[in-house]
């Protein structure tokens, strides 16, 4: 049975098992975009309570954006019996540290290092060039249909590609030390990496309500507060 777990409940045998985190974003979204029609993965509940979100089948957008972060960084895991692509140990810090461990003492320990309240701080934007230049030339096949319009002009030429934010915990700065006690706890130096896919979507900010912009949103600094 597919289920979906934090990556410190996940045992060394289950890592072969575990989704890679563009695929597993994606199967969550549209589990979220379909709460009380399809069946849930196991562990979907946990989840959104981990980041928040109680007693809600109808998500907003920021929401499904909230509880789609730690599955798109690694620390929430989807294990299927038949992955479409098993993750990337390597490029995962959080299977990679899974993969080292000798128990849980290890386990906790390495986690526990240097750790404390922060903030998550991008450090690099990197478009997925492979996945990117496919939908590229998609839109452009599509484009031709549309007389006098120079390709590239407009959002929907963007459509479905695809990009890595990589963010790092820091610790908070002076100007906000303020929020230490409401933050979660991470080791310092920790990386996630959040993949992004450029859409149309909902935009309270626009007049038209939507508009065409990368999903999830993903801000320069995020902070991380424990649960209510």
């Amino acid at each position: 049975m597919d289920k979906l777990t934090r990556w410190t409940n996940v045992t060394k045998d289950e890592l072969c098992k575990v989704e890679d985190p563009f695929f597993s974003v994606s199967i969550v979204r549209s589990i979220l975009m379909s709460r009380g029609y399809v069946s849930e993965i196991k562990g979907i509940d946990d989840l959104l309570r981990a980041c928040g979100v109680y007693g809600s089948v109808r998500l907003t957008s920021n929401a499904i954006d909230r509880v789609l972060r730690p599955v798109a960084s690694g620390e929430w895991m989807l294990i299927k019996n038949e992955p479409f692509k098993p993750i990337d140990i390597e490029k995962c810090w959080c299977a990679r540290v899974r993969s080292q461990c000798v128990d849980d003492t290890y386990l906790l320990n390495t986690a526990s290092a240097i750790s404390g309240p922060g903030k998550w701080r991008t450090v690099a934007v990197q478009i997925n060039k492979f996945s990117s230049g496919a939908a590229f030339f998609a839109n452009f096949l599509t484009s031709r249909g549309d007389e006098g319009r120079v390709f590239l002009s407009s959002g929907k030429d963007f459509a479905n590609t695809t990009r890595t934010v990589s963010q790092k915990w820091v610790p908070l700065d002076t100007e906000d030390r303020g929020f230490a006690k409401a933050s979660v706890i991470h080791r310092y130096g920790l990386e996630r990496e959040v993949t992004q896919i450029y859409v149309e979507a909902d935009d309270a900010w626009d007049v038209s309500g939507s508009s065409w912009h990368w999903r999830p949103v993903v801000a320069n600094d995020e902070y991380e507060f424990k649960d209510e």
